[in-house]
């Protein structure tokens, strides 16, 4: 019997988890910075036909700095397939992000929660809201793994994407 999505979730969630348990913790300092490389989907690109469309991958890359041990703000860029409905003829749009990120624990797993704005590039360009919800797992020493699901939404275009990404944290 093949494994469906949510159980594969469950069982990648799982195994983080016991990973970052015998990892290093890593707490975060005021003034330090990361980057993160994502991967992940797109699951909605119009809020009218919120079930008709298929999910389309997606890719990043987000920069950030700590402004105390909690508080980050972060410049996040997502490139995705083209939403024929709202974007035609344009074979990609990009997504780009300042959003503030509050990290709800400093050491071991770090669930966190975003929002901010977005500027959809695409033949007609449209500010959105961003927000967000995840957690990030200590690999080791500098390195991180995070999984999060962020919304984009603004005018007729809604953005749903679920993503994991690999962190690199300057000490």
């Amino acid at each position: 019997m093949p494994l469906r999505r949510p159980e594969v979730y469950i069982i990648l969630l799982t195994v983080m988890a016991l990973w970052a348990d015998a990892a290093s913790g890593q707490g975060h300092h005021s003034g330090e910075k990361y980057v993160a490389v994502r991967a992940g989907a797109n699951l909605v690109g119009n809020a009218y036909r919120v079930r008709e469309t298929k999910p389309e991958p997606g890719a990043g890359v987000s920069i950030g700095s700590f402004l105390s041990q909690r508080w980050a703000v972060e410049f996040d860029t997502w490139m995705r397939a083209s939403n024929p409905e709202c974007c035609a003829p344009r074979s990609t749009e990009m997504l780009y992000s300042v959003s503030v990120v509050r990290v709800l624990a400093s050491e071991g797993i770090q669930p966190y929660m975003l929002g901010g704005l977005t500027f959809l590039q695409a033949d007609h360009p449209q500010m959105q809201v961003q927000i967000g919800v995840g957690a990030q797992f200590p690999l080791y020493r500098r390195l991180g793994m995070a999984i999060d699901l962020r919304g984009n939404g603004g005018g007729s275009t809604m953005i749903v994407r679920p993503s994991a990404a690999l962190i690199y944290n300057f000490h």
